[in-house]
């Protein structure tokens, strides 16, 4: 992912808002996030229109995302809200036209291109991962909170005040889903269906894109069974079958045959 930078707007009057509430820019709807979580997600921010201004809170707008849709609150989008692509919490969506239709394959006449994690596939993904409001050292010896949330670079998670809400863990987990979203967009080139696609993007948010890469080329010979197949492999661990992955892997291909 790139970070984008900020952009100057001129500032219009208007009321100031809560942490994770509405605000505006230009017309344009936004939300007040910390400016890390607004870059994560290639937002841009300005200053000025959320509450006392802390140094790390200003307000994000991202008005283009997926397929000719902009970032909004889910409550005025008269479109197909979809999760994952937008700063901010989950009721923060991106908001794209109804005409971006759904459908699926194999049977199904699903699409290729510009998907994103559902709300099924972000809850799917926590349910494995599991919710820890405070910092741990995963088995990696990683600084991880949430569910799953990797601190991967110094300074990377300073701005996190633990313990955090589920709602904040599930919005740190669509921000890192982004990448895997983006990998399984690339690497499958063929048609899929909303549940095909979020049971690719748990198997690469669990496992990385590589292994992802391998899948998508049995994907890509419209060999959707050996792809299935090859999914259920995935599941040693320091050289021994962890029951945990196991159940996962299959969770996963009932996700994607459903």
């Amino acid at each position: 992912m790139y970070h984008s930078t900020a952009i100057l707007f001129s500032i219009l009057p208007l009321t100031l808002a809560a942490v994770n509430g509405p605000c505006a820019i230009d017309g344009t709807p936004g939300v007040c996030v910390t400016t890390s979580n607004c870059a994560a997600a290639d937002g841009s921010f300005r200053s000025g229109f959320c509450p006392n201004d802390p140094d790390n809170v200003r307000c994000c707008i991202k008005p283009e995302c997926g397929s000719g849709g902009n970032c909004r609150f889910t409550s005025s989008c008269d479109g197909t809200p979809k999760a994952g692509l937008c700063p901010g919490p989950s009721t923060f969506q991106c908001c794209q036209p109804k005409s971006d239709g759904g459908g699926g394959a194999p049977g199904g006449g699903g699409s290729t291109g510009d998907h994103s994690l559902s709300a099924n596939g972000v809850d799917f993904i926590a349910g494995f991962e599991g919710f820890e409001p405070n910092f741990y050292n995963d088995a990696a010896g990683v600084r991880t909170i949430g569910y799953g949330h990797a601190c991967q670079e110094a300074g990377e998670c300073d701005d996190i005040n633990p313990p955090i809400t589920k709602a904040e863990g599930k919005d740190l987990l669509n921000s890192d889903a982004n990448t895997f979203e983006a990998c399984v967009n690339k690497d499958v080139t063929v048609a899929t269906n909303q549940n095909q696609f979020d049971a690719l993007v748990s198997f690469a948010y669990n496992l990385g894109c590589g292994n992802l890469a391998n899948i998508a080329d049995t994907l890509n010979d419209n060999d959707f069974s050996g792809a299935t197949a090859q999914m259920k492999e995935y599941t040693h661990g320091g050289g021994k079958v962890l029951p945990g992955l196991v159940r996962r892997r299959q969770a996963e291909v009932d996700l994607f045959n459903s």
